[in-house]
Order: C-alpha cells, then sequence, then structure tokens
C-alpha cells in the first residue's frame, strides 16, 4: 500500500510539474509571411476605404483569383473578376476581384494577362504604391464600399495578395436629348 501511495504521488508531481511548464509557453505561434502581408494589405485598404472586417465572401473570392497566377507570376484575367450586376433604382453593385498588379503596370480593359506583384518583406512598405486603382474607385462620386476581401497566399515561394471589393454606384442621370 505504501508503494502505491509513493507512485500516486510521483505521478501527481509529474502531472504538476508537466502543468507548470505548459503554462510557460503561451506565445502565440507565429504567423507565415502570407498572413503578415494579409493583415497588412486589409490594414492599409481599412483606413483608405473606411471597411472594418475582412469580409468572408469577398476573402474566398480574392483566393479564387490567387489561382490565375501562373508559376511566372502572370494573372489571365477571368470573367468573373468583374461582376457589373444590373442597374437598380439608378443605382449598380459592382464587384471586382483580383491580384495586385504589379507597380508601374496598368491593367486595361482588353489585356488578357497582366504581371502580379510579388510581395517579400523588402518590399512589403511599398504595397500602396499597387494600389492605385482602389484609391480611384474610392474618389468617384456617387460610390460606396459596401464589402471588401483580401487574401494572401505563397505560390512556388512567391507570396501574392488579391482583393476583392463589392461597391455601390450611383449611376448619372443622362441630359435628356
Amino acid at each position: 500500500m505504501k508503494m502505491l501511495k509513493k507512485m500516486a504521488a510521483l505521478l501527481l508531481v509529474g502531472v504538476m510539474a508537466l502543468a507548470l511548464l505548459t503554462a510557460c509557453g503561451d506565445e502565440a505561434p507565429s504567423k507565415s509571411f502570407a498572413q503578415q502581408t494579409e493583415e497588412t494589405v486589409f490594414s492599409f485598404y481599412s483606413k483608405v476605404l473606411g471597411v472594418e472586417k475582412n469580409d468572408a465572401d469577398m476573402k474566398k473570392l480574392a483566393e479564387k483569383t490567387l489561382g490565375y497566377i501562373d508559376e511566372d507570376g502572370v494573372v489571365t484575367i477571368h470573367e468573373d473578376m468583374v461582376d457589373y450586376g444590373k442597374p437598380v433604382n439608378g443605382k449598380i453593385t459592382i464587384t471586382v476581384a483580383m491580384p495586385l498588379p504589379a507597380p508601374n503596370t496598368q491593367v486595361s480593359q482588353n489585356a488578357k494577362t497582366y504581371k502580379a506583384f510579388e510581395i517579400t518583406p523588402e518590399n512589403l512598405s511599398q504595397i500602396q504604391n499597387a494600389m492605385g486603382s482602389v484609391e480611384t474607385i474610392k474618389n468617384l462620386n456617387g460610390v460606396t464600399i459596401n464589402k471588401l476581401g483580401v487574401a494572401a497566399k505563397t505560390i512556388n515561394n512567391k507570396t501574392y495578395v488579391a482583393y476583392a471589393m463589392e461597391y455601390t454606384y450611383i449611376i448619372p442621370a443622362q441630359p435628356a436629348q
């Protein structure tokens, strides 16, 4: 019986020691570079556009467009990257989703492909330079940003980020002829 009590006491001491050691390691696991990129980009967008949450549906749409990037970082433009919706009561709701273009890259309406912005730790702080199109949308008269989603992904050891945004635009009245 004494041996059983000693074993139980030793077992209890061991469990308590493990519990103490477990409490010491309360650091959160470190975030991947893609997660850091996503948070940084969303933080910038949220300040510029006044959007408070990374909308789950818009984020999924942004993630989908990251699949349009090939191993060389070239985005093939797909029809589902822009949805113009239907006009209702003089307004139209538009959804745009796309990986960020590389700096100094203009994506025209007739383009079939464009180069995506490869994000590195060195250029993450310069990411604002690739976001001009979003600021342009916000500055249009009659535009209301409804939802925003940002996603980042590492493809072949290269990190890219995409956004998806839903906004409503008031259609200007046409002058009578």
